[in-house]
């Protein structure tokens, strides 16, 4: 075998490949160690577009127009032709009656408001008669109560002082006289407490003493009641007698009782009024006003309706309205716990919902300046489904805040009070249920041509905002405060900071820092 042996021109050759091959392969590991030892981000471009910022909220569905239908004592019923939860149509037929009894009912309902018109007519013409009379009567009280002072007066100046010497030399020489015992003591203190002058029971004493007299016999005659003790006692009666007539004549002539007797008469013609309107309520049948849902059913189809008996019917013919007037707790005129008791009403024989429905809901103390009454809302149903409605209620008081909103959190949060507001849902369905929560969006404000960026590129610090721009030639950032406006849950609205076509820190690290080199995606 013949050993090749190369000539000096291929060894030049072999070795520049060589170099050149090592060259190649150093710079490749210096590209890769490069890479990953440099920080690289997404960058976003601060663009111009119209935005919208919009409310987000939960509110909870409400009846505006809930109809009782009420059904009378011993009406028949012939047919019932909805069930609890079915959704009903303007004109719909929701159950049918036989009220050939009811006549008996409307009659009874009659006699109730003529007997208390009559209670009322009859008070109102003794009233003045009581009036005259309470005046004759204040004057002869007021003599009465000179008359018991004056007296009084006599009794209080006859009475013997205890700490006087005489007072207390007769109590001990009575004790010596009559001795220690339980009814010596009784006889001591009675005649102490008898008003009788201390002259004559030291006389008394005297001829008890010397023997004048009976013992017991002389000291039972300082027990009895002088004639002055007497006319003040029968005095004291006789004012405690004016004063109970004087009491019964100023209700009788108040204007207490005689808003009790006109509230009942009231009432009563609109317990009357109310029967004759169920009562051709029944002959038509029960037929839905507007849409709605029925909402509770209490009547059974083939049976008559009796009444609960707690809500039975009251006569008035049995009843002195005037009787009534000692259940009342306070001079404030407030007769609506009487007249529950007299016109208790029944329970609906069927209860409807009536479209619309509302929604109450809570915004923030500084987001309720950006709704307004009429304003749009829109509003999501359980199924996705939405609604159009509109605010229709703004509450002029602030609560407590138990919840923020997404919006609030994200936006404008302005601390721990909120405002309640109620909104309309214009046509609902099945999917709108009364007591459920729904979401609630409101579009407050539209800018157009307005600088945009996204939320995710806000930095936030000591209350300020930030986003970092990007210097394309230095490959550097730089740390810039904005000013932020409209948001409308994915964009700011940016009034100061950086320009449309600017490019920014897409998604901002902790990391990263004033002045870095960052390298763009």
């Amino acid at each position: 075998m013949t050993k090749k042996i190369l000539n000096k021109k291929q060894k030049i050759v072999i070795s520049i490949v060589a170099a050149v091959l090592i060259i190649a392969i150093g710079i490749s590991v210096y590209v890769v160690i490069s890479e990953k030892n440099r920080t690289t981000v997404a960058l976003a471009e601060v663009t111009v577009g119209d935005i919208t910022e919009t409310l987000k909220l939960s509110g909870t569905v409400n009846s505006e127009n809930r109809a009782s239908l009420e059904i009378l004592d011993g009406t028949y019923v012939k047919s019932v032709n909805v069930r609890v939860g079915d959704a009903v149509k303007k004109g719909d037929v929701l159950a049918t009656f036989d009220t050939s009894s009811l006549g008996n009912v409307v009659a009874q309902k009659r006699d109730n408001y003529n007997a208390a018109m009559s209670q009322y007519k009859k008070y109102s013409a003794n009233a003045s008669a009581s009036f005259s009379q309470l005046e004759s009567l204040s004057k002869q009280i007021k003599q009465k109560q000179k008359e018991v002072e004056e007296l009084q007066k006599k009794v209080d100046a006859a009475k013997p002082k205890d700490d006087t010497p005489e007072t207390v030399s007769l109590k001990k020489q009575l004790t010596e006289l009559l001795g220690d015992s339980k009814l010596a003591g009784e006889i001591v203190d009675r005649i102490f407490s008898s008003g009788t002058q201390t002259s004559e029971i030291l006389q008394h004493l005297e001829n008890i003493i010397n023997g004048a007299n009976n013992q017991i016999s002389s000291i039972l005659k300082l027990l009895s009641v002088s004639d002055e003790e007497k006319q003040l006692i029968s005095a004291q009666l006789e004012l405690v007698e004016l004063k109970a007539r004087q009491g019964i004549l100023k209700l009788q002539s108040g204007d207490t009782l005689a808003s009790l007797y006109l509230s009942v008469a009231e009432s009563a013609k609109e317990d009357l009024d109310k029967t004759v309107e169920a009562v051709n309520a029944l002959k038509k049948g029960w037929i839905a006003e507007t849409d709605g849902v029925v909402r509770e059913i209490n009547i059974v189809a083939g049976e008559t309706y009796h009444t609960p008996k707690g809500n039975a019917s009251v006569s008035l013919d049995d009843i002195d309205i005037s009787s009534l007037l000692s259940s009342v707790t306070s001079d404030t005129k407030d007769f609506s716990g009487i007249i529950s008791q007299l016109f208790p009403g029944t329970p609906g024989g069927m209860v409807i919902e009536y479209y619309p429905l509302s929604a109450t809901f809570s915004v923030s103390g500084k987001d309720i300046y950006k709704i307004k009454l009429d304003q749009p809302v829109e509003v999501t149903g359980a199924t996705g489904k939405k609604f159009s409605g509109y605010v229709s209620f703004i509450s002029p008081i602030a609560s407590e805040s138990g919840t923020m909103s997404i919006t609030s959190i994200l936006g404008s949060a302005s601390g721990g009070s909120e405002v309640e507001a109620k909104a309309m849902i214009e046509q609902p369905d099945k999917s709108i249920i009364i007591g459920l929560s729904v979401d609630m969006s409101i579009d407050v404000e539209t800018q157009k041509n307005a600088t945009l960026i996204p939320v995710e590129s806000i930095q936030y610090e000591d209350g300020k905002s930030y986003v970092y721009l990007y210097d394309a030639d230095s490959r550097t950032v730089k740390k810039t405060e904005v000013t932020t406006g409209l948001f409308d849950g994915e964009r700011y609205q940016i009034l100061s900071g950086c320009s449309a076509g600017d490019k920014i820190v897409k998604i901002p690290s902790e990391k990263i820092e004033d002045g870095q080199k960052l390298y763009a995606k």
